[in-house]
């Protein structure tokens, strides 16, 4: 099974359409199970259209408008001859402009939810969540994280961690989680009883690191290379192969963080 994680940055890149159909052929060349992706956007203004019939609605789905990311990536897929199950949360505001949320594409039928991560102070500001989605093999989840401390991803673990509890299913949590390797952020996950261990480390082959190598939004300061983009998964399974792609060496380079592809057995 292979599964893959992107933070896209969508349309706060240029030329994002370019980008979105660079996306969409790795996707056919590589044919990932799943794929994790954050910060999908729409525009506020917008119009509002129904899902396709592959969509996998939340409960309390917020409506998809013409121009989500998701839904463009998804629909130039089954241009490519490939159809994906998908399931879209939108989290909060973004740049004044556009509804920012999560998105998870799946080769089989998703079982989808969302849940609230933020501290309560938060929400509505820079509102986080998780997307769950629940599949016969595995249940997957994708999340984009907050910078570690109490009121950040401390409280947003402590939520995810809660939320997971007693799942029964083998575990692939994916995303942007916002906290280098050495952070505290990572000794909370590995402690968290979910039997959870970072693909990185137990592949038996590794092609890459990094996933963020410039200055970028929320890491306006940086001048070195940073991992913050993570593929967690239960320890049952086996990490055959580990790769950061969208790396501008082996596949175009299509947001400002690199995204990564593993393969598990």
């Amino acid at each position: 099974m292979k599964v893959m994680t992107l933070n896209t940055h969508s349309y706060i890149e240029s030329q994002p359409l370019e980008k979105l159909a660079q996306i969409a052929t790795y996707i056919k060349e590589e044919n990932p199970d799943i794929v994790a992706l954050q910060e999908i956007n729409q525009l506020i203004t917008s119009k509002e259209i129904e899902g396709d019939d592959y969509f996998c609605p939340l409960a309390n789905q917020v409506p998809l408008h013409e121009d989500n990311f998701a839904y463009l990536l998804v629909s130039r897929l089954r241009e490519l001859g490939l159809n994906y199950y998908w399931s879209y949360s939108y989290t909060h505001i973004g740049y004044d402009t556009y509804q920012e949320g999560l998105a998870l594409l799946s080769k089989e039928k998703l079982i989808s939810t969302e849940q609230v991560t933020s501290n309560p102070s938060y929400v509505g500001k820079l509102t986080r969540k998780i997307l769950v989605g629940q599949t016969s093999q595995a249940t997957f989840v994708v999340g984009h994280y907050s910078w570690a401390g109490k009121n950040g991803f401390d409280y947003e673990w402590a939520k995810t961690k809660a939320a997971l509890k007693g799942q029964k299913q083998p575990l692939v949590i994916m995303g942007d989680f916002n906290n280098p390797p050495e952070s505290s952020a990572h000794q909370q996950i590995r402690e968290a009883n979910l039997g959870l261990v970072d693909s990185f480390q137990v592949a038996a082959k590794r092609y890459g690191e990094h996933t963020v190598v410039k200055a970028i939004d929320g890491w306006q300061d940086n001048e070195g290379q940073l991992r913050i983009d993570y593929v967690y998964l239960s320890d049952t399974f086996k990490v055959s192969k580990y790769q950061v792609i969208f790396d501008g060496q082996t596949s175009p380079q299509v947001s400002d963080h690199f995204g990564i592809l593993v393969e598990i057995e």
